[in-house]
């Protein structure tokens, strides 16, 4: 019987030994940074493809939904610089009529494009990949 409680207490002593072996660490979440934001004062360096967390905030945004551009049609002052967002969960990319104006890359959902506006005109774009969806920028 005594070797029994021997064998039996070596048991539990094991046991909370492994226990205390095998708890797992918990994983701290990698630390990320993310670029500061643009004011209009700081126009940006160039047209670039951006996820819509990190891209910095436009009060001329247009939401690309529902396979449209929204508003269809935005009137702003020179200087000005426009952000599309892709609200869809498929690409789009945005290309001007006017081949002098530069367009986006393929848009990922999730993803925007800012484009600044310097000189006044009417600048009519489509997306390549729905040429159907169409818009037009209003520089006064």
């Amino acid at each position: 019987m005594r070797t029994l409680s021997l064998v039996s207490l070596l048991i539990i002593v094991a046991a909370v030994l492994f226990a205390g072996c095998t708890q797992s660490q918990q994983l701290q979440p990698t630390p990320t940074t993310t670029a500061p934001e643009q004011t209009p004062a700081q126009p940006p360096a160039s047209s670039v493809n951006t996820p819509l967390s990190q891209a910095s905030v436009s009060a001329n945004t247009i939401a690309i939904k529902n396979f449209a551009f929204d508003p269809q049609t935005m009137t702003v002052k020179a200087g000005s610089i426009v952000r599309w967002e892709n609200r869809d969960p498929v690409p789009h990319r945005i290309m001007f009529t006017d081949k002098t104006e530069s367009g986006s890359d393929a848009l990922s959902p999730s993803q925007s494009y800012s484009k600044k506006f310097d000189r006044a005109g009417r600048f009519s774009y489509y997306c390549t990949i729905h040429p159907d969806m169409t818009g037009t920028i209003i520089v006064e």
